[in-house]
């Protein structure tokens, strides 16, 4: 019910679509699903059935309600004007439902096949890609992660127009793709709900422009998106030429410090380089401006470029290794961060004119 109160659609022309179908699967389950059209979420869950049978309630009162329910076993009985009464421990509530057969037609995960993944690894991925996605709604093709697997080596691509991020890993197995495909946001999100906590391998795979998730008695199933990611590789600078390396922590507690005097509208400040010096300055007529300098070694010509504060935060918080490296152009070229122990994890933050 926490997954399935995520997914229902309460703005939806649909109202019950805002519901979660709880239908009996033979003698001993019984179903327990969500969906938006987009987004499904199916559990299948031991119970006890003495009358076949299904409805729907509302998503959100039924997850409040089991969330506070004590007693060991919850008891679900449909009456005739499809209310559904619910009995745990001393509590009794009656909801009001609709009929489960107005409900739409579930996507089979069964049919689907999948591959196992790490879910480490997976939430990994999404942590690293997800804050770079655009959520103009309008820009369909930006306005999810994009993801390539040859069931060896496994990345994720997302970008809102003014940065990118791009991540690889080499997880066992994985679905194969011969060609890449576009999860939506608001998939990516429900897929990591899924996984926020597990350890256990789960199952992925694509099929019929779906991807599916199968991690123990839940699945769920996102539709993809057939708009055309951008051709990623050509944004990515290969020849930047001025290249620092800089302590991570000291980078992203400078840039912190230094932004709370930019604009709130822009976010924007100063990144220069010059003999052995990297310097993040602010200047806002409105607060006043700020100033840090960190040691580096750079024996080049001086300069200077802006950028959105935001954005060098949100990629540095996701990076993990001491030292990253920072690779520079022109000031109106886009900077390229990377972890400098590793080549699997990049950001390209594109320049503003301060």
């Amino acid at each position: 019910l926490y997954l399935a109160q995520g997914i229902a659609d309460r703005k939806s022309t649909l109202p019950i679509l805002a519901n979660v179908l709880l239908r009996t699967d033979g003698k001993d389950k019984v179903i327990c699903a969500a969906t938006d059209l987009n987004v499904t979420v199916v559990a299948t869950l031991p119970a006890k059935v003495e009358k076949e049978g299904g409805i729907t309630v509302s998503a959100r009162q039924i997850y409040e309600i089991a969330k506070g329910l004590g007693g060991d076993d919850v008891h679900l009985r449909r009456t005739d004007q499809n209310w559904a009464e619910i009995r745990a421990g001393r509590a009794e509530f009656k909801v009001v439902g609709m009929s489960d057969r107005e409900y739409p037609k579930l996507p089979s995960a069964a049919e689907v096949d999948t591959k196992k993944v790490d879910p480490a690894v997976l939430r990994d991925m999404i942590g690293k890609t997800i804050f770079s996605v655009s959520s103009d709604e309008t820009r369909q093709h930006l306005a999810g992660v994009l993801f390539e697997c040859d069931g060896q080596t496994g990345r994720m691509v997302s970008t809102d127009g003014h940065r990118l991020s791009k991540v690889e890993r080499k997880p066992p197995g994985g679905p194969v793709l011969e060609a890449g495909v576009l999860i939506p946001r608001k998939g990516v999100l429900e897929i990591r709900r899924v996984i926020e906590n597990r350890e256990q391998p789960c199952e992925l795979g694509v099929k019929d422009g779906h991807i599916t998730l199968k991690a123990d008695e839940i699945a769920l199933s996102a539709k993809l998106s057939d708009s055309q990611f951008p051709p990623y590789e050509q944004v990515i600078p290969k020849d930047n030429d001025r290249k620092v390396f800089v302590p991570r922590d000291a980078m992203l507690e400078a840039l912190r410090r230094v932004s709370i005097m930019a604009s709130d509208k822009t976010s924007g400040i100063k990144v220069g380089l010059d003999k052995g010096k990297l310097s993040v300055e602010a200047d806002s007529p409105e607060l006043g401006n700020a100033r840090e300098r960190l040691e580096v070694e750079y024996k080049g010509t001086p300069f200077q470029a802006g950028f959105n504060a935001k954005y060098f935060i949100d990629l540095l918080q996701e990076m993990t290794s001491p030292e990253i490296v920072l690779e520079l152009a022109g000031e109106l070229d886009p900077a390229v961060i990377r972890p400098s122990e590793s080549a699997d994890y990049l950001g390209v933050i594109m320049p503003m004119r301060l």
